[in-house]
């Protein structure tokens, strides 16, 4: 996964080693300043250094200080790969903003480690239900508390090259994993020598960890999930399924991690990926004209019928030891629901003109239709927020993703059992 804004999640790996350092110091007293006069400085923490993302946020930001004089926001931008480590150093040294942006995937060990505030009570109930439910499981721990407001949100689907399916016969996506096969299979072409000219289908996607989100979208399409709420692993006789079809599909040579599709597939060298959405504006950049030839499908099940995503998300919550966390929630209320004159957050228009689902349900159905009806590709991928399993935040969720992606390694690169690479991966995730 690669978020096409506001981070890369997917390069998290080198600074996964300082998050558990940088919970346990992130409770360190913080927060922006008071005067004598009673005005209250809040501070914002993100990873919105860059434009356009940057002069948005900052568009926002001076609305609501033109509007609230006795409460201003001051913005604070580092790059998403510094953004722990500047968490822990500010922190540290007793600098800690009061709000904070947050990649999901890190809240359950942040909320853990007495990080982040628990919202107030109407913050919490409009999360839960005016949120899309992949949205607003991202966010919200196994036990119950919600970390903060969703903001950037992105789903897994299938994309396809249109003409070199049609080229091996097919008119249109696979609805089933035996047609994934068959498709696969058939699409894949090698020169004399047994070099790749088509991969038929690609598994992997940028950054590390870079086998994990196209497994759980198949595994999702069986019904069955990842982790249990406390961080064991929720693995069975489905997941086992999905790790016998990648085996199967490497096998019979139609899938292979040598090609990145993010490279090979704009110039017709993939035939199918399974990608998380924001991939269309890059798609759209890089292929111009023979964007015409990409098509998006649902990730297909194991019947007709069935079919799976991963969702995953940021957020923005507060320090829980901030000294204005009253204020702090005030203005992420603000944010995340103040409307324009079209009817729609701002914060909603916002993330959809940068090419972003809106988490919003209001905002996604009234933005969705306009964006969907000039690229209809967006369609799957909009739908798939109501049933995609949200990618699991429990405290050792990282940890657990990076023991996935080994084991599927080792089942795609070496051809390992899937038996035993399969009860191995169970017995690594359990022991946490």
């Amino acid at each position: 996964m690669r978020p096409a804004l506001f981070g890369r999640p997917g390069r998290t790996a080198r600074f996964a080693l300082v998050a558990g350092a940088a919970a346990l110091v992130l409770s360190a007293c913080g927060g922006g300043s008071g005067s004598a006069n009673g005005k209250v400085t809040l501070t914002f923490l993100s990873h919105y250094g860059d434009e356009p993302m940057k002069g948005g946020i900052s568009k926002l930001i001076n609305e609501w200080n033109s509007s609230h004089p006795d409460v201003q926001v001051k913005q604070q931008t580092v790059k998403f790969d510094d953004l722990l480590t500047t968490l822990n150093v500010r922190q540290t040294g007793g600098r800690g903003a009061d709000i904070l942006s947050s990649y999901a995937l890190w809240g359950g060990q942040l909320a853990a480690n007495g990080v982040l505030d628990k919202p107030p009570a109407d913050v919490a109930k409009d999360i839960a239900g005016n949120y899309s439910p992949a949205a607003a499981a991202a966010v919200t721990s196994g036990s119950g508390q919600v970390f903060g407001y969703p903001t950037e949100f992105n789903t897994y689907v299938l994309f396809y090259n249109k003409k070199l399916l049609a080229d091996a016969g097919y008119t249109k996506p696979p609805s089933t994993w035996a047609e994934l096969k068959d498709i696969a299979e058939k699409t894949t072409k090698k020169d004399s020598s047994g070099n790749y000219k088509v991969e038929g289908l690609s598994l992997i996607q940028d950054g590390d960890n870079q086998t994990a989100h196209p497994f759980l979208s198949l595994l999702n399409s069986t019904g069955s999930t990842f982790l249990k709420p406390g961080g064991e692993s929720a693995l069975d006789d489905n997941a086992k399924s999905v790790m016998q079809l990648e085996s199967d599909l490497v096998k019979s040579g139609s899938t292979t991690t040598s090609i990145m599709p993010t490279k090979n597939f704009p110039s017709n060298g993939v035939a199918m990926a399974i990608q998380a959405g924001w991939w269309i504006g890059s798609l759209k950049t890089q292929m111009k004209g023979d964007y015409k030839n990409v098509g998006t499908a649902p990730v297909p099940g194991p019947e007709a019928g069935k079919k799976g995503s991963l969702a995953y998300a940021f957020f923005t919550g507060v320090n829980a030891r901030s000294k204005h966390k009253q204020q702090a929630w005030q203005f992420l209320t603000w944010l995340n629901s103040n409307k324009n004159t079209q009817g729609v957050t701002e914060m909603g228009d916002f993330l959809a003109t940068n090419g972003l689902i809106p988490p919003r349900k209001a905002d996604a159905d009234i933005l969705g239709a306009k964006l969907q009806a000039a690229d209809p590709n967006l369609t799957p991928i909009y739908q798939a927020a109501d049933y995609a399993m949200a990618e699991s935040n429990a405290a050792n969720g990282y940890k657990a993703k990076t023991s996935l992606h080994n084991a599927l390694d080792k089942i795609l690169v070496n051809h390992a059992p899937v038996d035993r690479t399969f009860n191995d991966l169970i017995a690594e995730i359990n022991r946490k």
